[in-house]
């Protein structure tokens, strides 16, 4: 039989390509969202790496503040840039 240009197919071969293209738009997606997933861990491990690079910068820094901000060294300083010790000291009252 034949039905315009086209050649009717019997009902099996049409069945078979339709699951086959089912099959075919089914492993594509799934491709599709293991590579995805694949690519956000690749992401998420970047991520981690630089949260502990940062983490580890600021523990540095704050080392460093730690250094800097210490009585010796403030008092050395303060006196490179030509503060002097006060010789006397008076208190003002406050006043409420």
């Amino acid at each position: 039989m034949k039905r315009g240009r086209l050649e009717l197919r019997s009902r099996p071969t049409v069945v078979l390509t339709f699951i086959v293209v089912v099959l075919t738009l089914v492993a594509a997606v799934y491709l599709m969202l293991v590579s995805r997933t694949a690519a956000q861990g690749r992401r998420i491990e970047q991520l981690q790496t630089e949260i502990f690079r940062v983490q580890r910068e600021n523990e540095q820094l704050a080392v460093e503040i730690a250094e800097v901000s210490a009585i010796p060294q403030l008092g050395e300083r303060a006196a490179a840039l030509g503060f002097a010790a006060p010789e006397r000291v008076e208190f003002l009252p406050v006043f409420e």
